[in-house]
């Protein structure tokens, strides 16, 4: 059974309800009143659209990963392997320009960090 929520007319209060989808709308618990309405739930869809999106984000924070630590091969051969199950144009235009791109050889790009130096009270 879902939960629904459902908001007074009356006095405005919002709850919750886990009831069957052809029971009538319960009263209002604060008010008694009838005249309630059930809320539309965000949470009770997904649509495909979001979920590609979300997918897509985490290969290329993946892959920007590799590419931050050097690893130029890695980065091609992960975009090749998730290409075949996330066919999207940004994935495959940045597939495109690391196939251009060669390793640089003795060099690497490390992360940054952050250096705190405490200064000498005086």
């Amino acid at each position: 059974m879902p939960i629904y929520e459902f908001r007074c007319e009356t006095c405005g209060y919002i709850f919750e309800r886990l009831q069957k989808v052809d029971d009538p709308w319960p009263p209002c618990p604060k008010c008694n009143s009838t005249q309630v309405f059930k809320l539309p739930s965000i949470f009770g869809f997904q649509d495909a659209c979001g979920r590609r999106q979300e997918r897509e984000k985490a290969v290329l924070k993946r892959a920007r990963d590799y590419l931050l630590d050097g690893k130029v091969k890695e980065a091609q051969r992960f975009l090749k392997k998730a290409q075949e199950h996330l066919k999207t144009e940004r994935l495959s235009r940045l597939s495109d320009a690391l196939a251009q791109r060669k390793p640089q050889k003795g060099a690497y790009v490390s992360r940054t960090e952050l250096v705190v130096t405490k200064k000498k009270a005086r």
